[in-house]
């Protein structure tokens, strides 16, 4: 299990306040927050190519006019948390698919502890003129962190191009006005 980092208090600490796998990008933005929030409200995968493409191999459907943010909440991420400078998502899944608690996702989710499953988190903040991405992984039992482990090292470049293409098309967005 990795053992937090001193990082700022965001609401994915909330949400997977320990994790085993993570992955973070960044970059500036010299803009207000409320335009910085709306670029991302707004970013389409026609603005991330280099997602969009990579996506392609998940065998995602994704459109060029759909909204970026839109599309992770529709593909089984959950909504957690929308609020001032930061999105939240979160999705439990198992080899068999995703996994829907009784109560809302965002009550069941960070207390959710079930062998054979992971939990992932993602969020897209900005804060102090940083825009950022960050992915939490956490698996409820040692098996399923090893079957995962492999897998993320597969994925985690992909990923991490994925989010990169995220945070620049929002970049982009804000400084087209």
């Amino acid at each position: 299990m990795t053992e937090n980092k001193k990082l700022p208090v965001t609401e994915l600490d909330r949400f997977m306040p320990v994790w085993h796998f993570r992955e973070y990008h960044s970059l500036r933005i010299d803009a207000p927050t409320e335009a910085v929030i709306q670029a991302a409200q707004e970013a389409t995968w026609k603005e991330a190519p280099v997602a969009r493409f990579f996506l392609l191999f998940t065998r995602n459907e994704i459109k060029g006019e759909t909204r970026i943010l839109d599309q992770f909440a529709a593909d089984g991420q959950t909504v957690l948390s929308v609020g001032g400078n930061e999105f939240v998502y979160g999705g439990i899944g198992s080899d068999e698919g995703p996994h829907q608690p009784e109560r809302p996702m965002a009550e069941a989710y960070r207390d959710f502890e079930e062998p054979g499953y992971t939990k992932v988190g993602f969020n897209v903040r900005y804060a102090d003129g940083v825009l950022s991405s960050e992915t939490r992984i956490y698996a409820t039992d040692t098996e399923t962190r090893n079957r995962f482990g492999r897998y993320w090292m597969i994925i985690r470049g992909p990923s991490g191009l994925t989010r990169k293409a995220l945070l620049k098309a929002i970049k982009q967005r804000v400084q087209a006005g």
